[in-house]
């Protein structure tokens, strides 16, 4: 069926995104299968599954099986965690087992509510209508990547979400990992480079923002090199709407620096083309960005139209005409695997992010 979360463009072709594919904020009104984990139940998808969640919980249990994490920052604890699926060291692989259990029949449960689609579900979707629903529940794929979702950690996961489905005798989602996630993001915006170009390709998160030189010949990538990330700045939330100008004027400050900076690095090397594609943590048309949903909405305060607007500003800085794409993040991701029919993308991060595999931009 026609995917129902996609809108167009005025040229009617263009496909993007719009806060109404987002997972994070669909509610588990009733568990669709019971005495798994009946705690979840009437919370938000964000509530019941996220990187910090998983983080929270190494942090809680950890002293249950005397493992010291004192040494660890908080980002590496998901790290630990896989590792320790692998370890010989009974305690650490005990702790890891119960973690990765608890987390996998969680992500088993919320796929199976989407698979199931059931009246107190529904109604807590209201945005959502029944073709919403019918459309994730004929998907045949999903595809996890990010972090959680790779080594050993995602197969666990993969192993409980089956569990889960055939306890509840319903057919399963065919679940696909992506082990080396670090710049799916990126490959995924390769595949709207013309074809024989070399090209400045970013992905802006709200941790780092990845840099990356991509080389494309004809329908393929035929060069690749990844460059040192740059941190984050100024992407958090701001306390009052009087400030929202000042730090957005920061923000694009500090992207700005990276995007010259890294320019001028490359270009001593590479023959640069006047495209600059950049995969962003926000919903965005046409390089409209949303203004409402993360640490990138408050670009709004400076343009409606963010694309045009890094346009102009590069332009002026490099001195050649400069054209910037902007490509939200969970379709970034979809885009890399185009060719999976029928399959949603989800990325298993600080939220859920989703894209979709057939987009058409």
């Amino acid at each position: 069926m026609k995917n129902p979360f996609l809108s167009y463009l005025d040229d009617g072709k263009t496909e993007y995104l719009t806060p109404l594919c987002s997972l994070n904020k669909a509610v588990l009104k009733k568990v669709p299968l019971y005495g798994i984990d009946d705690t979840i139940e009437s919370k938000t998808f964000r509530e019941i599954f996220s990187t910090q969640l998983v983080i929270d919980e190494i942090k809680q249990v950890a002293g249950d099986y005397h493992i010291d994490i004192s040494g660890y920052e908080e980002y590496m604890l998901p790290q630990l965690l896989d590792r320790a699926l692998k370890s010989e060291n009974v305690r650490y692989n005990s702790m890891a087992d119960r973690i990765a259990s608890k987390f996998g029949d969680r992500l088993g449960l919320l796929l199976l509510a989407l698979r199931k689609g059931e009246k107190e579900n529904r109604d807590a979707r209201p945005d959502w209508e029944d073709r919403h629903w019918q459309y994730l529940r004929e998907l045949d794929t999903v595809i996890f990547v990010g972090g959680l979702a790779s080594s050993m950690l995602g197969r666990r996961f993969k192993e409980r979400i089956q569990h889960i489905f055939d306890i509840a005798k319903e057919k399963p989602y065919n679940i696909m990992l992506f082990d080396n996630g670090t710049y799916v993001g990126a490959m995924g915006c390769a595949q709207l480079m013309k074809d024989n170009t070399t090209s400045l390709v970013f992905d802006f998160g709200h941790t780092n923002l990845k840099r990356c030189v991509i080389s494309k010949g004809v329908g393929e990538i035929r060069g690749f090199n990844a460059l040192d990330s740059v941190k984050s700045k100024y992407v958090g939330k701001v306390a009052e709407s009087k400030d929202a100008w000042e730090e957005a004027l920061k923000l694009h400050k500090h992207l700005m620096k990276t995007i010259i900076e890294t320019h001028k690095q490359c270009s001593e090397t590479f023959e640069l083309s006047n495209e600059i594609i950049i995969s962003i943590a926000n919903y965005n048309a046409g390089g409209v960005l949303n203004a409402e949903r993360g640490g990138y909405a408050k670009l709004t305060e400076l343009s409606n139209d963010y694309a045009k607007l890094l346009n102009e500003d590069l332009s002026g800085m490099l001195h050649k005409e400069v054209r910037v794409r902007l490509v939200h993040d969970g379709t970034a991701n979809a885009l890399y695997f185009n060719e999976v029919e029928n399959s949603i993308c989800i990325s298993l991060g600080t939220a859920f992010g989703v894209g979709f595999t057939d987009i058409n931009m």
